[in-house]
C-alpha cells in the first residue's frame, strides 16, 4: 500500500510520540508510519504488521476494548478513540490512545488512524507543579476541570489523561489552556461537541471548535 494514510490528526509534541496507520480489513493489510513502529518498539521495516501483531502489544486487560472498536468500525463503521496500555518488542509498557475512522478508498473498506503514545506526557503531568500551566490552571481552575469532564465523557479517559490531553494540544497550537478549556466547555453547553463513542480523536476535535482544517 503507498502512503494514503489521511493525514495526521494530533502533531507531536516534544513530549508525545504520534503514528500513523491504515488497515485494510479484507486483506488485513496494515500501513505504519515509521513513528508507528518506533512506538512499538521496532525501527521502521523490522516487521510486518498484521492484526496479529497489533493485538499481541496490547496488554491482556485492554485487548477487549481494542477488538470491539476494530468491529464497531469494520461493522458499523463508527469512528473510535480509546485510551490503553502496550508491550514494546523491548518489553516497555507505553500509555496511547488509538484513534481511528472507515473510509471508502477505491471501493475498499479503509480504517485511517492515528496512535498516540502519551506515556511522557502522563509523567508530565504528575510534576505539573513545575510546569507554568500550573499558574494558569489555579487561575482558571473551573473552567479546566469543566473541560476536563468533558473530555472524560467524551473519550472515556481518566482525568490526568484529560489534563494531559489539553496541555499537549496547548503546546501543539501555542494556545493557553484557559482558552482551549473555555471552547470546549462553550461547545459542550450548547452541544456542538460529538456524541460519545463517535468522536474523532481528541486533536481533530478540538481543532474543528477553532475552525481549523485537520491536516
Amino acid at each position: 500500500m503507498s502512503d494514503r494514510s489521511g493525514g495526521g490528526a494530533f502533531s507531536a509534541s516534544h513530549n508525545a510520540q504520534v503514528g500513523r496507520y491504515t488497515y485494510e480489513p479484507d486483506r488485513d493489510h496494515w500501513w505504519w508510519s515509521d513513528e508507528m513502529y518506533r512506538i512499538h518498539g521496532f525501527e521502521p521495516g523490522d516487521v510486518v504488521p498484521t492484526t496479529e501483531l497489533v493485538m499481541s502489544h496490547i496488554r491482556a486487560e485492554d485487548r477487549g476494548p481494542a477488538w470491539d472498536s476494530r468491529e464497531g468500525a469494520v461493522e458499523r463503521g463508527e469512528p473510535f478513540s480509546f485510551l490503553h496500555r502496550i508491550v514494546t518488542a523491548k518489553q516497555r509498557e507505553r500509555v496511547v490512545i488509538a484513534a481511528g475512522h472507515a473510509e471508502q478508498r477505491d471501493r475498499a473498506l479503509v480504517i485511517a488512524g492515528h496512535l498516540v503514545d502519551i506515556t511522557d506526557v502522563r509523567r508530565d503531568a504528575v510534576d505539573a507543579e513545575l510546569d507554568e500551566a500550573v499558574s494558569d490552571f489555579a487561575e482558571h481552575r473551573a473552567v479546566i476541570e469543566q473541560a476536563k469532564g468533558v473530555l472524560v465523557q467524551l473519550y472515556s479517559v481518566d482525568p490526568e489523561t484529560a489534563w494531559a490531553l489539553l496541555r499537549a494540544f496547548s503546546s501543539d497550537s501555542n494556545r493557553k489552556i484557559r482558552d482551549i478549556a473555555s471552547a470546549l466547555v462553550a461547545a459542550a453547553e450548547v452541544r456542538e461537541t460529538p456524541t460519545r463513542g463517535k468522536s474523532p480523536s481528541p486533536e481533530a476535535m478540538l481543532r474543528r471548535l477553532y475552525g481549523e482544517a485537520v491536516k
